[in-house]
């Protein structure tokens, strides 16, 4: 007999085995046996949490022999037709690969006014539904509106947004949930003893962990674990290698050579990891959430999702102590930009090794509480009066009183400190207000949320302060927009790999001066009327003819 992967052999039969959605199971067997069926349902939910198995045992309950019965037999035909896929009246599509409005009329709309050939109902289940085209939407809705009674659709989708509302609103919807690490590592034992093989607790805890409260991927990453291993026996170290996970010691290695300036331990165990076959984005991913988890310890000090064992999870308290919330959201935020761009860079190595080493190379006089470096030039960008490597010698006592920072500015262009990376500030938003006045042309809507927004560059990292708390939210709100915001930072201050940190600013803006006075002038008249002709027209006197 051929192999069947453990997904498709532990696929639930029964409502009683589907696995930690039982508000769902208990609705549906509600609704059956009260004959309250609805014309169709949309099951939302992430990969592998049992939506289509969902849609399939709705099939045979309703299907059934000696239904419609919350309780299949899973011994009729149409029960094991349903099962093994080959039952006629119950119509699995894939919206992915048939997403026109011609696979929709000639699947579903044409055939589903007859009447079912040999079972009770005719179900169609569509997969993805959220790929389907606008117009294949609009020629399904009359359908979904109105069907024949022996009709019943089932909608499968995880992207529940991208459902029209006018789709949404007729149908009954239910979300499923992710699996909790401990469900899934005690339906992983369940398996192993099945299929004869012994793991330790730890191991199938990784591999809980791996698959994200996925339970589809939970097997397939177990059916992976069970072919590396040897001698029938799984271990963390095999979960370790066979998926390709970074162990939790190297990551708590790694932050501690980050807290300690060690940038040589630090990239020794990069080494290490890459010559393993390690991605850099995957190391970088690990790394981000390895912090996140640092973070969760500091606030509240319990593993409230189960990931780790007490010893594991008590040395990562201490480190989150010793570490410091801002400190981890500063590189958590900044990692999640160089992960931004090894997504497009040919040499993502060469990115992570550089924030790495920018992170190690960190003053150690940097406190805990500070969420990015201090300023290492004696003045700061907005006060051009602090001191310099040469000095500007003090006007005369006679001279005006001393104008203010800002003004001193623009009154005297002599040279001053440094500024940090050698960018100068004014330069520097001189360029970023053009960038910004060409985004408000191209979109007034949002760059609306651009007007009166400066720029600032510090150890390299580019502060883009926005002039509102709502002009901040606006792009914080929604990835993409950011993503397009911080690129366009980038592409202004000519920094492509730079970070890009976004802030706002409560003080109001600044009141631009009023415009000078209009000096009326008198009208002019006689001679004078026809001498500033003259000059405007280039104009000349022509004698009469006689």
């Amino acid at each position: 007999m051929a192999y069947i992967s453990l997904y498709r052999k532990y696929r639930a039969q029964t409502f009683d085995e589907l696995m930690g959605q039982s508000h769902v199971t208990v609705t549906l067997r509600n609704a059956i046996q009260q004959g309250r069926l609805a014309h169709a349902y949309l099951f939302c939910g992430p990969r592998g949490t049992g939506k289509t198995s969902t849609a399939r045992l709705l099939a045979k309950a309703l299907n059934c022999e000696q239904g419609p019965t919350p309780n299949p037999c899973n011994q009729c035909r149409f029960c094991l037709s349903i099962q093994t896929g080959s039952c006629v009246d119950v119509v699995e599509m894939d919206a992915a690969s048939e997403t026109s409005i011609e696979d929709v009329r000639t699947s579903i709309i044409e055939n589903a006014k007859y009447p079912p050939m040999e079972a009770r109902y005719k179900i169609y289940i569509i997969d993805e539904v959220h790929d389907l085209s606008a117009k294949a939407f609009d020629a399904l809705l009359k359908t979904i509106e109105e069907p024949p009674p022996h009709v019943i659709f089932v909608l499968a989708t995880t992207e529940f947004h991208r459902v029209p509302p006018t789709i949404r609103s007729r149908c009954q919807r239910f979300d499923f949930h992710r699996g909790t690490i401990a469900d899934i590592a005690k339906r992983l034992q369940q398996v192993l003893d099945n299929e004869g093989f012994r793991a330790e607790p730890a191991a199938l805890h990784l591999v809980a962990r791996a698959a994200d409260g996925s339970w589809r991927d939970a097997l397939t990453a177990l059916e992976q674990v069970i072919a590396f291993s040897e001698d029938g026996v799984i271990t963390p170290q095999t979960v370790y290698n066979a998926l390709g996970m970074l162990e939790d010691e190297t990551l708590m290695q790694l932050t501690d050579a980050l807290l300690d300036h060690d940038a040589g331990k630090a990239l020794n165990l990069l080494d290490g990891q890459m010559l393993l076959g390690r991605e850099p984005r995957v190391f970088a991913e690990s790394l981000i959430q390895h912090w996140r988890m640092l973070i969760q310890a500091a606030l509240h000090a319990q593993d409230r999702a189960g990931m780790y064992d007490p010893t594991q999870w008590s040395a990562m308290i201490e480190q989150a102590r010793r570490a410091g919330v801002p400190r981890l959201l500063s590189w958590w935020e900044r990692m999640a930009g160089a992960l931004s761009e090894m997504r497009s860079s040919g040499s993502p190595r060469a990115i992570l090794e550089l924030y790495l080493l920018m992170f190690a190379s960190e003053t150690p006089a940097m406190q805990a509480g500070a969420p990015y470096p201090p300023q290492t030039q004696a003045a700061p960008i907005s006060v051009p009066q602090a001191k310099s490597p040469s000095p500007v010698p003090a006007p005369p006592a006679e001279a005006t009183p001393t104008p203010s920072p800002a003004e001193s500015a623009t009154v005297h262009p002599q040279p001053t400190a440094p500024e940090d990376d050698g960018v100068n500030p004014a330069y520097a938003n001189q360029l970023w207000q053009q960038k910004a006045e060409e985004l408000i042309q191209r979109s007034p809507a949002g760059g609306m949320h651009l007007r009166g927004s400066r720029v600032a560059v510090e150890n390299g990292v580019i502060r883009l302060i926005l002039a509102s708390q709502m002009a901040y939210e606006f792009f914080k709100q929604n990835a993409r927009r950011e993503q397009n915001l911080v690129q366009a930072a980038r592409a202004a201050l000519g920094m492509p790999n730079a970070p890009v940190r976004l802030e706002y600013s409560n003080d109001p803006p600044s009141q631009e001066p009023p415009p000078p006075p209009v000096v009326e002038s008198r009208p002019l008249e006689g001679e004078e009327l026809i001498e500033a002709i003259n000059q405007t027209f280039n104009g000349y006197e022509v004698e009469p003819e006689a």
